[in-house]
């Protein structure tokens, strides 16, 4: 079982679409993660300006700095905030040991450290973790502001969590538009494809020069398209070959066996009587009447192949001529039952001798592949400015493949070699010729009665 292109287009695009989102997760944790940092990092400092003379106290300073942010989310972390007082406050001896001068010169000294705006910001490793702090660059022992960067990150992780929630429901959203993605990425993609296909589905053997080239819809198509009007001259040129040679081959041979023929019958009449060199000659007689017989096949197929079977339109009355065929058919087949429905009066305006043969061909398939005491239905219905003409018979042995390739040249079937059936494998192969030639259609069915019914359908008149 083949794959399906939209199927698997869905699926690249699901996989696509889960690397992209991941890939930005990543990218966008680490390097919101330190922005983040880095805006805290300033929101502290903001805080330290803006509610300095609320500093001793720091539920004042907390509301102070919070009434100044309102609706910051970053300004939450001021519940994490360690606040060291300038030398000299007696509140000093219950804080944390961040705020012990001789534990914390090295920290305002690092690389990390930096002055912007008369302040101070800096961040490092102490005893107990990372810090981000910041104080007045100018004055030595003023109040600082520090906060933990485990505290500070907990807003951070929180908001990577709220994030992660919500891309879990949105997740049937993203199937959902993946899903009309790649309908539209198919239909675009499938749109020049279909047109090319549309194209080349109009050719065929007869009309492999006349067909207008294929243009390409986009400029990353122009290669295959060129592929392919390549591929179509050859074939082209191929056909042309094949038609000229079969053409060429039975005028050539048309001579030599009507000669070959005109000896024979004069060697016949020659010869004593029933004799055994008489009896041979008329094998050979014979034989050289199948070729002739082939070269009027093939030669005619050939024109029909180069579409140039010429025609002599004339009203042709089709009941008149089955009627006719049915009449003479109960006179030369005794052991067959050949039945007729035919309507009245069907005119058909085409050419008579290729509609006769048309007709001769279609009755002795009839004849030579069926069975012993079967029977032939042969109708005749018209509706609507067509006909359908149909030749229905009974057979006891049907290959498999009879209904594939019952039109392809030279083919007959296993059971017409195994009870010798005289024929060529052509005649079915003309029969389609005229039809097209006369824009019908003929088309076999194997029906479930073991029957084989041949139909021909075509306008009365063009």
């Amino acid at each position: 079982m083949k794959r399906s292109f939209k199927f698997h287009l869905f699926l690249r695009l699901i996989l696509t679409v889960f690397v992209i989102i991941g890939a930005n997760r990543m990218i966008a944790q680490h390097f919101l993660t330190e922005q983040l940092r880095d805006e805290i990092h300033q929101e502290m400092g903001f805080a330290l300006k803006a509610c300095e003379l609320s500093f001793r106290h720091s539920k004042e300073f907390l509301a102070c700095f919070k009434g100044s942010q309102p609706g910051s989310l970053i300004s939450n972390v001021a519940d994490y905030y360690v606040m060291c007082p300038g030398q000299g406050d007696d509140s000093r001896k219950d804080l944390s040991d961040v705020c012990r001068r001789d534990m914390t010169t090295e920290f305002w000294r690092s690389k990390e450290s930096q002055a912007h705006d008369s302040l101070q910001f800096s961040r490092g490793e102490l005893a107990d973790g990372r810090w981000l702090a910041v104080k007045f660059s100018e004055r030595i022992n003023g109040p600082e502001v520090w906060v933990r960067l485990d505290d500070a990150d907990r807003m951070v992780t929180q908001m990577w969590a709220l994030r992660d929630r919500n891309l879990m429901r949105v997740l049937p959203i993203v199937f959902v538009m993946v899903f009309l993605l790649n309908l539209y990425i198919t239909r675009v993609l499938m749109n020049p494809v279909n047109a090319i296909q549309d194209s080349m589905s109009k050719m065929d053997a007869s009309n492999l020069h006349e067909s207008a080239p294929l243009m390409a819809p986009y400029r990353e198509f122009e290669k295959i398209v060129q592929v392919f009007e390549n591929l179509k001259s050859r074939l082209d040129g191929s056909f042309i070959k094949a038609r000229r040679f079969a053409s060429d081959a039975s005028h050539e041979l048309r001579t030599p066996l009507t000669i070959l023929r005109g000896n024979v019958e004069k060697l016949i009449h020659d010869l004593p009587s029933g004799s055994d060199a008489q009896v041979r000659m008329r094998l050979m007689g014979d034989e050289v009447e199948r070729l002739i017989d082939i070269t009027e096949k093939l030669l005619l197929l050939s024109r029909a192949d180069a579409n140039s079977l010429q025609q002599d339109l004339v009203d042709v009355n089709l009941s008149d001529l089955l009627s006719q065929l049915i009449q003479d058919a109960h006179t030369f087949q005794t052991k067959l039952k050949i039945e007729g429905d035919i309507e009245p009066n069907v005119i058909w305006r085409c050419d008579k001798t290729l509609v006769r043969q048309l007709i001769n061909n279609l009755y002795t398939n009839a004849v030579n592949y069926n069975r012993s005491n079967g029977w032939i239905r042969i109708a005749l219905k018209q509706s609507n400015a067509q006909f359908r003409m149909t030749f229905e018979n009974t057979s006891t042995e049907l290959a498999n493949d009879l209904g594939e390739r019952a039109f392809e040249r030279f083919y007959r079937g296993d059971a017409a070699h195994a009870r010798n059936v005289d024929g060529l494998g052509l005649g079915l192969s003309i029969c389609l010729e005229i039809a097209r030639l006369h824009h019908g259609e003929l088309a076999m069915a194997l029906t479930q009665k073991n029957t084989v019914l041949l139909t021909l359908s075509a306008p009365l008149a063009r």
